[in-house]
Order: structure tokens, then C-alpha cells, then sequence
């Protein structure tokens, strides 16, 4: 009903700006592809509770959007580091006057405060450290867990680069590619199924590029529905924890 009627003032002419949690975009799944997508129509559809939700429960884990999604043609996908470049997203989706999804997590901001707030023009990634050992590609809520994980790694000596691709799609290939045959020790991280969101997107790049000689491990969930949990408990049952990261990173690739 939502997405009809988003359509609807769409044609009329309106900029619908349509929140609705993660978990109850998969319902209208048919919807956005042929009454939004199909159509080319201007609708900025915000994901909210995305990622894990903790106390609302196992339905309602909001870590299949950046997947499903994905796969529609005409969408701009995007997901903010924090509470500015969420400001930032909307205004340009509303000036971008296509489908547009902005996906962003339960509860409020994190501990890292970022001084960088690159325009979204050219859906450009934005590079939050320049590094030369290792290259930390993330998004969204886990902008700020690639920041923590470097600030780990560089205690032992290894220079990370970290990037906030802000756009799932369009990739910004060119800041990415870049970055990878710089570093050839390639990180993705996100609060998402690993099938078919960043991780995959970043292999495909790299297959598609004919870039070899690379280490490239993919963090994210796994293709499983995940239990009830607080966000710290399932994020350290599955590894995602900014320490487990950290450990994993330095025992297989350094």
C-alpha cells in the first residue's frame, strides 16, 4: 500500500520520502520494482532498522535490504556514517528526483565524531585515512568499526587505508580500484548478509577489473537468519566485533 501510494504522488508530481523499517521493505519488494523502479519514479525510500535491531527480535534483523535491493535496476543505493551524512543523503536524494534508498540502523550515532563530509556529487566514496598496507572498504554504521579496526592494526605498525563507499550503487570504482591495486589486501565490512551486498559488489569489481595477486576477505553475516540478540552479543557471535576483526586481519594477512 505504501509504495502504491508513494507512486501515486510520485506521478502527481511529489517527492514521497517514505520511511519504513528493513524487514517490511521485503513485503513490498514487487512493489518497488513495478510501481517505483519500473517506472523511474522520484521516491526517496528510507530503510530504517537496518542491520541488527536487537530487541525487536529475530523477524525483524534488518540485514537482507542492501542485497535485494541491489539487484533492482534505476535505484541509487546509500547508507550514512552518521547523523550529518544521513542530513546530506536526504537532501540529495530529493534533488536526485529518482528512486532513491537510504538504509541506516536502529538507535543513534557511535563514538567516533567525523570531521569529513565530502559532497555526495558524483557519487563519489569518500576516504576517511589514507593508508598503503591494507585497504578497509565499509558502509554505513561500519564506517565507524573500519575507523576502530584501523586504529587496532596501526598500533602493530600496519598502514590502513579506510573508505566510506557511502554509495552501494553506484560504486564509485575509480576511488575504489585505486585504493585496491595500491594495497592489494583488500577488507570489506558491513551490517548486511555478506551474499550480494558490499562484499560482493567489491568481488565483482575486482573480477570484472582482472585484478589479481589480491587478499580479499569479505566481513559480514552469514546466510543464516540470525537469533535474537543485543547488537554487541550477535556482532561478537559472528565475529564482527572491531577486536575479532582486528585479530582475524592480522593473522591471515600479516
Amino acid at each position: 500500500m505504501h509504495f502504491g501510494f508513494s507512486a501515486g504522488l510520485a506521478k502527481a508530481g511529489a517527492i514521497p520520502v517514505v520511511p519504513i523499517y528493513s524487514s517490511f521493505y521485503q513485503r513490498g519488494f514487487d512493489q518497488v520494482i513495478h510501481d517505483i523502479a519500473l517506472q523511474n519514479l522520484s521516491v526517496v525510500m528510507c530503510v530504517d532498522r537496518a542491520g541488527i535491531v536487537g530487541n525487536d527480535g529475530e523477524t525483524h534483523q534488518g540485514i537482507f535490504d542492501l542485497s535485494f535491493f541491489s539487484i533492482i535496476p534505476n535505484l541509487t543505493i546509500m547508507a550514512p556514517k552518521d547523523f550529518k551524512e544521513l542530513e546530506d543523503m536526504l537532501e540529495y536524494g530529493i534533488n536526485l528526483k529518482k528512486p532513491v534508498v537510504i538504509r541506516y540502523p536502529r538507535g543513534g550515532e557511535g563514538k567516533i565524531k567525523f570531521d569529513i563530509h565530502n559532497s555526495l556529487e558524483g557519487n563519489n566514496a569518500e576516504i576517511i585515512k589514507e593508508g598503503q598496507d591494507l585497504s578497509i572498504i565499509a558502509i554505513g554504521k561500519m564506517v565507524e568499526r573500519a575507523v576502530e579496526v584501523s586504529g587496532i592494526l596501526e598500533k602493530q605498525g600496519i598502514s590502513v587505508e579506510v573508505i566510506n563507499t557511502r554509495f552501494l550503487k553506484p560504486l564509485d570504482q575509480e576511488t575504489l580500484l585505486k585504493s585496491m591495486n595500491k594495497t592489494k589486501k583488500i577488507i570489506t565490512i558491513e551490517d548486511n548478509i555478506i551474499k550480494g551486498g558490499l562484499g560482493s559488489s567489491i568481488e565483482e569489481l575486482l573480477v570484472e577489473n582482472n585484478i589479481k595477486d589480491t587478499i580479499f576477505i569479505k566481513y559480514g553475516y552469514p546466510d543464516e537468519f540470525i537469533k535474537h540478540g543485543t547488537v554487541a552479543e550477535i556482532e561478537e557471535k559472528y565475529g564482527l566485533d572491531s577486536e575479532s576483526i582486528a585479530k582475524e586481519i592480522i593473522g591471515k594477512l600479516f
